[in-house]
C-alpha cells in the first residue's frame, strides 16, 4: 500500500485551534462584561457621591439657617422652608442637577429647586421609594438611590430623610425650666432669649417630629454616554472575535480537508482491498508481462491455490486447471470473451463457473493487463434445477388432484355395486371372497386418493399451544409395540423443559409418527432409534436417528418427491406430506444418510 507522508501542520488536531478560539472568546467575554459592570458601578458611585454631597450641603445649610432664625427670635416653623428653598435654588446651579426638593411624609413638595414648576406632589413611584427606605431611618441621614424611569424621563434619584433641628439639639434643651447644665452656645443664647417660654420649645419639638426627605435628581447623560461607549467597545471586540474565529474556522476547514483527503484515500484503499477480498466472484489480474498482481480470496477457494503461490507468478501456476491457464495463455488475450466451463479444483471438487476475461486499457489506449472474473454458477444451476422440479411437481399435483376427483365418483359406484354383489352370496360361496377383495381394493384406492388430495390442496392449520416433548413421547408410546416386535430399541433424550409451540398438534403428530415408522421399517434386523430435542436461539430442533439400511446417494435428493418410495407397499406420499406440514409451520426438515450405516432426520420448528 502506498505510504502517505503527513505534513507537520496536519498532525496537529484542528480542535486545538477551535479550543484556543473558544478560550479567547471566553476571555474577551469575561473582560467585556467585567469592564461593563465596573464602569456601570463607577458611574453609579460618582452619581451617588454627587447626590450625597448635595443632600449634605442642603441639610447643613438648612440647619444653619434654622439656627440663625432661632437666635434672631423669628418664627422657625413658618420660615424654615423659605430658608431651605433658597438653599435648594442655590445648590441647583451645579451641573447635571435636574431637581432638588424637600418633601414631607405625605409626598407634598415643600421646597424645590425649580420654584416655577407646577408640580406640588412627587410621583407615586417616588413615594414608594421613600416608604421603602423609611423603615431604615433612625433620625440620621441615610442615603438611598435608584434609577427612575418616569414620564418625565430617566434620571438618577438619591434620597435621604432630614430632621430640621435634630435630636441632639432637643436633648441639649433639657427639661422645662432647666437653666443649668452643659449647653451649647446656640442653646444658651436661645434659652436666654426665650427663657422658660414653652411655646417656642413645642414648635421646635413638633417641627423635629415631622418626617421630611431631601430628594436629588441627577441627569444621566454622562452615565448613558459612558455605558454606550462601553457597549460599542464590546461590539467592536465581538466583531474582532468573529473575524478571528472565522479565520480560525477557515484554518480548521483547511486542516480538516487535508486530513480528510488523506484519511479518505486510506479508507478507499482499505475498502478496495476488503471489497476485492470479500467479493463472491473470483478476480485474477495480470500486468502487461503476464504476472499476477491481483488474486482475491474467492479465487483461492475456487482454484485451491493460495495467494502466496499466485501473486508474482504467471499463468503456469494454474497448470492443473486447464481452463484458467488457457484464458491467460490465449494469444488473443487483448480481446474480451465469456464462456461457461466445468472447473475441477486440485481437491477434485467440480464447479460450474463462468469465465469473463477483459483487457485492461489505459487512457492512451495501451494494453496494461488482463482481468479474469470467475463466477460460480453452481448455486444458480441448483436453484434452476429446483425450480424446474417444483414446476413439475406443481403440474403433477394439479393433474393428480383432477384425476383423483374424477376417480372418486366411479369408485363410490364400484364399491356400492361390490357390496350389493357380496350381499347376494352366502358366506360359504367363493364368489363372496372375490367381492370382499373388490371392496378392500376400492377402499385402499380411495385412501390413496384421499392422501393425494391432502397433499395437493392447501390445509388450514388449527394452531394451539403444544407441548412438543409430550407430543413426541405419545408418538413413541404408540409405536413402542411395533418397535419391540421388530427388535428396535427406542431412546429419547430431552432437556428438562422445552418452550410451548403454536402449532397444529394433529399435523405434527402425523409427521413424527411417519418418521418413527420409517425408521423402524428401515431396521428390519433390529437396531436403535434415538429421538433427541434441544432449543436453539429461535426454534426447537428435533433429531431422529436410526441404525438402519440408510439411503443411497442417488435417492437422497428424491426423498421428498411425491410417489417416490423404496418400499414395496409404500405410496410415496408420507415424506412429501411430512415436509409440507413442517414447511407450513415455518420450519425445515433435512436428511443426512449413508447407505448401510443409518439415517438422521433433522426437524426444526420455530418457537
Amino acid at each position: 500500500m502506498r505510504i502517505i507522508r503527513k505534513q507537520r501542520l496536519a498532525r496537529v488536531s484542528p480542535w486545538v485551534l477551535a479550543a484556543a478560539c473558544g478560550l479567547l472568546a471566553v476571555i474577551i467575554a469575561v473582560f467585556a462584561v467585567n469592564n461593563y459592570r465596573r464602569d456601570k458601578a463607577l458611574m453609579t458611585d460618582i452619581l451617588l457621591e454627587k447626590g450625597v454631597t448635595l443632600i449634605r450641603f442642603v441639610a447643613s445649610s438648612a440647619r444653619s439657617s434654622i439656627y440663625a432664625s432661632i437666635r434672631s427670635g423669628q418664627d422657625v416653623a413658618s420660615l424654615w422652608t423659605n430658608n431651605v428653598q433658597r438653599v435648594l435654588e442655590h445648590a441647583s446651579g451645579h451641573p447635571g442637577v435636574r431637581f432638588l426638593g424637600l418633601v414631607d411624609s405625605e409626598g407634598l413638595i415643600l421646597a424645590n429647586s425649580v420654584p416655577e414648576s407646577r408640580i406640588r406632589r412627587v410621583s407615586d413611584d417616588t413615594r414608594d421609594f421613600l416608604r421603602a427606605i423609611e423603615e431604615d431611618n433612625d433620625n440620621s441621614v441615610m442615603f438611598s438611590y435608584r434609577i427612575s424611569k418616569e414620564s418625565r424621563g430617566t434620571f438618577f434619584q438619591v434620597a435621604a430623610f432630614f430632621t430640621p433641628v435634630g435630636d441632639r439639639f432637643i436633648r441639649q434643651l433639657g427639661p422645662v425650666g432647666n437653666q443649668q447644665g452643659n449647653h451649647s452656645e446656640i442653646v444658651t443664647q436661645m434659652m436666654r432669649l426665650h427663657g422658660s417660654n414653652l411655646q417656642w420649645r413645642r414648635k421646635i419639638e413638633g417641627l423635629n417630629r415631622q418626617k421630611y426627605a431631601i430628594i436629588v435628581e441627577l441627569d444621566m447623560k454622562q452615565y448613558k454616554k459612558r455605558l454606550q461607549r462601553q457597549k460599542l467597545e464590546i461590539i467592536i471586540l465581538s466583531i474582532v472575535l468573529l473575524l478571528v474565529g472565522f479565520g480560525g474556522w477557515l484554518s480548521i476547514l483547511t486542516l480538516e480537508g487535508l486530513k480528510g483527503s488523506q484519511s479518505r484515500l486510506r479508507r478507499v484503499e482499505a475498502f478496495r482491498d476488503i471489497l476485492i477480498s470479500s467479493l463472491p466472484v473470483g478476480l485474477i489480474a495480470t500486468d502487461s508481462k503476464g504476472q499476477i498482481i491481483l488474486y482475491n480470496r474467492f479465487s483461492q477457494e475456487l482454484t485451491g491455490i493460495s495467494e502466496k503461490q499466485a501473486l508474482g507468478s504467471n499463468s503456469r501456476v494454474f497448470n492443473s486447471i486447464t481452463e484458467i491457464r488457457e484464458a491467460f495463455d490465449d494469444v488473443s488475450r487483448e480481446n474480451n470473451f465469456q464462456k461457461e466451463v466445468q472447473l475441477v479444483t486440485e481437491s477434485g471438487i467440480c464447479h460450474t463457473v463462468q469465465l469473463n476475461r477483459m483487457a485492461i486499457i489505459d487512457r492512451d489506449g495501451s494494453f496494461v493487463g488482463t482481468l479474469l472474473m470467475i463466477q460460480d454458477l453452481s448455486l444458480v444451476k441448483n436453484l434452476e434445477e429446483d425450480l424446474r422440479r417444483s414446476e413439475r411437481l406443481a403440474a403433477l399435483g394439479k393433474m393428480a388432484a383432477g384425476v383423483a376427483h374424477e376417480l372418486r365418483n366411479p369408485l363410490s359406484s364400484i364399491k356400492g355395486l361390490a357390496l350389493v354383489l357380496r350381499s347376494r352370496f352366502s358366506n360359504e360361496n367363493h364368489d363372496r371372497e372375490a367381492a370382499d377383495i373388490l371392496v378392500q381394493e376400492v377402499e385402499r384406492l380411495n385412501r390413496s386418493i384421499s392422501e393425494l388430495l391432502d397433499y395437493a390442496r392447501p390445509q388450514k392449520l388449527r394452531k394451539e399451544k403444544v407441548d412438543l416433548q409430550e407430543l413426541i413421547q405419545k408418538a413413541v408410546s404408540l409405536l413402542s409395540m411395533d418397535a419391540e416386535a421388530s427388535g428396535v430399541h427406542m431412546v429419547t433424550d430431552f432437556p428438562e423443559a422445552l418452550p410451548m409451540l403454536d402449532a397444529d398438534e394433529d399435523k405434527l403428530n402425523q409427521v413424527f409418527l411417519n418418521l418413527f415408522l420409517n425408521s423402524i421399517q428401515a431396521m428390519a434386523d433390529g437396531g436403535t432409534l434415538t429421538v433427541s430435542a434441544a432449543q436453539t436461539e429461535d426454534s426447537i430442533r428435533v433429531v431422529v436417528t436410526d441404525t438402519g439400511c440408510g439411503i443411497s446417494a442417488e435417492n437422497i435428493s428424491r426423498v421428498f418427491d411425491p410417489y417416490f418410495t423404496t418400499k414395496p407397499e409404500g405410496t410415496g406420499l408420507g415424506m412429501a406430506m411430512s415436509a409440507k406440514i413442517v414447511e407450513e409451520h415455518g420450519g425445515s426438515i433435512s436428511f443426512e444418510s449413508e447407505e448401510g450405516r443409518g439415517t438422521s432426520v433433522v426437524v426444526e420448528i420455530p418457537c
